[in-house]
C-alpha cells in the first residue's frame, strides 16, 4: 500500500487528528506506532470493507427472502400479523424489532395493515439472524425445516448456520459503523459468506463471486510471498 501522504505529512497529521487519535490508535498499535502505515491500514480498512459488503449485501437479501418464504410456508403470507401463533413464540427483542417495523412502515406508508414485502425490507438483519438462533429451534423445528432456507448443502445444521451467520452479522455492523475490520478472521468470514450464499442460492453465489474483488484487495495488505528457488545449476 502506498503512502497517501508521502509529499504531505502535515496532512497526514492532520487527516489523524480529524478522524481522532482514539479512533487511529488500533490501526497505530498494529503497525507499531508508523503513522504512515498506519493511514495504509486504515485506507485499507475501507477497501476490504467495500468489498465484502457485495457478499454481505447478497448474503443478507437473500437470508430475509428465504426466512420470508419459510415463514409465509409456515404460517401465511400474512406472517408478520399472526399473533396467536407466530408473534407468540418471538423474543422480547425480536418482538419489539418486529413491532417497531410495522408500525413504522404503517406510519409512513399510511396504510394498515402494512405489507408484508416493506416489512421484510425493513426488518434488521439481526433481526434475520435471530431466527436462527437455538430459541427458535422447536417452534420452527430446524431439524427438519433447515433445508428450506438452505436447500442447496444438506449438511449445515442449525448451530452452524447461525454461528457462521452471527459472525457475519458483527462483520456487517462493523462495516456500516466505519469500525475496524483488519483484526478479524476475514478469511474465514469470506468462506462463511461463500458457503451460506451458495447454500440458500448458487446463482446468488455466483453473482457475488463475479462482482466481488475480496480476494485482490486481501493481496493488498497480505501479498502472497513465493519462493525463489534459484539458480539450480
Amino acid at each position: 500500500m502506498q503512502d497517501i501522504f508521502k509529499d504531505n505529512p502535515d496532512g497526514r497529521s492532520e487527516f489523524i487528528a480529524l478522524a481522532s487519535r482514539e479512533r487511529f490508535a488500533r490501526y497505530l498499535q498494529a503497525t507499531n506506532g508508523d503513522e504512515a502505515k498506519a493511514v495504509a491500514l486504515y485506507c485499507w480498512n475501507m477497501r476490504i470493507g467495500q468489498s465484502l459488503y457485495v457478499y454481505l449485501h447478497c448474503w443478507e437479501i437473500a437470508l430475509r427472502n428465504r426466512c420470508n418464504g419459510f415463514l409465509s410456508w409456515k404460517y401465511n403470507k400474512n406472517w408478520p400479523y399472526d399473533d396467536a401463533r407466530f408473534f407468540r413464540n418471538l423474543t422480547t427483542d425480536d418482538k419489539r424489532r418486529l413491532s417497531e417495523t410495522k408500525a413504522r412502515q404503517e406510519r409512513d406508508r399510511k396504510s394498515k395493515p402494512a405489507s408484508t414485502p416493506a416489512i421484510v425490507a425493513d426488518l434488521s438483519a439481526g433481526f434475520w439472524v435471530s431466527q436462527l438462533s437455538k430459541r427458535y429451534e422447536i417452534p420452527y423445528v430446524w431439524r427438519h425445516n433447515l433445508s428450506r432456507v438452505f436447500p442447496h448443502d444438506k449438511a449445515l445444521d442449525r448451530q452452524a448456520v447461525w454461528e457462521k451467520c452471527n459472525g457475519l452479522l458483527t462483520l456487517r455492523n462493523r462495516i456500516a459503523h466505519h469500525e475496524p475490520i483488519h483484526g478479524l478472521p476475514l478469511q474465514e468470514l469470506y468462506a462463511d459468506l461463500q458457503t451460506l450464499v451458495g447454500a440458500m442460492c448458487p446463482a446468488t453465489r455466483h453473482f457475488a463471486e463475479a462482482s466481488c474483488n475480496f480476494k485482490e484487495t486481501w493481496e493488498l495488505w497480505h501479498p502472497q510471498v513465493t519462493d525463489d528457488p534459484g539458480d539450480t545449476d
